[in-house]
């Protein structure tokens, strides 16, 4: 398994590229660890929860699409307060429910995005 910059509090997520879902704000409701830090910050140990808020796709309502996920850690070897680290690059496919266009107008439905762990929010360290 490859080293990979581990996730801290700075970090932020986004759309894989080429996801269905684009636009939007992503709120992690995770808390980082008090314990373990990189970069004065703490680390995200696994399960990762998040919200997501005004996102567009085609055939939605431009930023209808709303959600929630939970990204698993990938790593293997390296924990934080006894749950393994997230790091960059981890990903999980969420359903987004939204406003569909006309036909008929207003009705709800759902879409598929993968969401990533974009930016680690730090540059130093690397975990397996």
């Amino acid at each position: 398994m490859t080293l990979k910059l581990t996730m801290d509090a700075s970090g932020s997520l986004d759309h894989v590229s080429g996801s269905s879902v684009s636009g939007g704000a992503f709120v992690i409701t995770s808390t980082p660890s008090v314990y373990v830090k990189t970069e004065g910050s703490g680390v995200y140990s696994g399960p990762l929860t998040f919200t997501f808020t005004g996102g567009s796709a085609s055939g939605f309502v431009s930023g209808s699409l709303t959600g929630a996920g939970t990204i698993n850690p990938t790593a293997t070897k390296v924990k934080a307060d006894g749950l393994l680290i997230i790091r960059e690059g981890d990903s999980v496919a969420v359903t987004f429910t939204g406003t569909t266009l006309p036909n008929p107008p207003g009705t709800s439905g759902t879409v598929v995005g993968n969401v990533e762990v974009a930016d680690a929010g730090q540059s130093t360290t690397k975990a397996q």
